[in-house]
């Protein structure tokens, strides 16, 4: 299998497990509590890598290093906490939408944090997508009036993203030099270490559903797949790519979320087709013709 179809394989599988996340995450939420949920997901993720970094890899770190990944771990963190808390006043397919401001937030940080310029023509891509990926969410909603109303799960939800796209460009200041599976294994340990003393004090673990099979299946879920999966190809894709060509293909969540109902009604997919090729227009600006040939697919 050559490494271009490889690469392009692993991001459509990424965009997959981006998208289930947001649903299962929601199917979390009547078992465990925001924080218990986010520090249970990493405190697992980190154990069940543990044996595979340590025979593979040297757990040698210096400080520096584990204090910028402890840094930029506190937003992915505040992230998924913020994810799980605006759920309880928002939904899915509201948080769906306001994650298409992810590409062009991580853009704007880009640019002021390491001063990473990108052209007209992908700045442009970057709003096209954004539009397109909300029309590809809204298209055919009965309740779309409603879609516009503004309320605090939202807010929250705008405020995780804007600590994801922080979290992206940190990572990819800090953690050039580090193996994928190593980057995403600190990342976790750090993640656990900053939701540790959380999860004691406000986890309310008394009144998680211990004993509930469907908070097992879901935990599992998110902890293999939607977290240790997903940072997997996140920090191989991120030295493979970049951060713009990554975070273009999250235009194709809305898509990837709304694909059963896409395709069980026809009148549905046919009022979404017009975003879907704006969606492939907006990838085609940010990445280029033939930029593919030229990826440099070093890792």
């Amino acid at each position: 299998m050559n490494k271009p179809f490889t690469v392009h394989l692993f991001l459509f599988i990424w965009v997959g497990l981006m998208a289930s996340s947001f649903v299962v995450s929601k199917n979390l939420l009547p078992f465990a509590n925001s924080v218990a949920s986010t520090g249970l997901r990493f405190l697992m993720a980190a154990v069940f890598m543990l044996p595979f970094i340590v025979k593979f890899y040297s757990l040698t770190i210096n400080r520096t290093l584990f204090a910028r990944y402890l840094f930029a771990s506190l937003f992915l963190v505040l992230f998924f906490v913020g994810l799980f808390e605006s759920l309880k006043t928002t939904t899915a397919l509201r948080t769906s939408v306001i994650y298409t401001l992810l590409p062009l937030l991580t853009v704007i940080i880009s640019f002021i944090r390491l001063n990473v310029k990108v052209s007209g023509r992908q700045l442009a891509g970057f709003i096209l997508g954004s539009i397109a990926a909300s029309w590809v969410l809204l298209a055919g909603n009965e309740h779309l009036q409603s879609m516009l109303i503004w309320n605090a799960g939202d807010t929250i939800f705008l405020l995780a993203c804007l600590s994801l796209s922080v979290h992206v460009v940190l990572i990819k200041q800090w953690a050039v030099g580090e193996p994928p599976a190593l980057s995403a294994f600190y990342i976790l340990v750090c993640g656990s270490i900053i939701l540790l003393p959380l999860l004691l004090l406000y986890g309310d673990i008394s009144n998680i559903a211990w004993g509930n099979s469907a908070f097992w299946y879901s935990l599992l879920y998110l902890t293999l797949l939607t977290t240790i999966a997903t940072f997997l190809l996140q920090q191989y894709l991120l030295k493979t790519l970049g951060a713009n060509r990554l975070l273009a293909f999250t235009y194709l969540v809305p898509a990837a979320v709304l694909l059963p109902s896409l395709l069980s009604s026809p009148q549905h997919l046919w009022y979404s087709l017009p975003g879907i090729l704006l969606t492939f227009l907006a990838l085609f600006l940010i990445v280029g013709v033939g930029e593919t040939a030229k990826y440099s697919y070093e890792t």
